[in-house]
């Protein structure tokens, strides 16, 4: 079974650069998530950019806020 949603993951390594502060990880963080945003940016039929704009900061916020460091028992 082939998997449909091979081309929406990301690495570790990919987040752990976005949480970091890199440009290009996060821009690829956002492309992950930017089908599933611009489905809840449609309100009554019409797309709503300062919606889908809110929400894109959202996703950086949360992903800057991540914990990346743990410890291994």
């Amino acid at each position: 079974m082939e998997n449909k949603f091979k081309d929406r993951d990301i690495s570790f390594e990919t987040l752990e650069k976005a949480v970091n502060g890199d440009y290009f990880a996060m821009q690829e963080v956002i492309r992950l998530f930017k089908p599933y945003m611009a489905r809840l940016s449609i309100e009554e039929g019409r797309f709503n950019r300062e919606l889908y704009e809110r929400l894109v900061r959202k996703v950086m916020l949360i992903t800057v806020r991540i914990k990346t460091d743990y410890d291994e028992k």
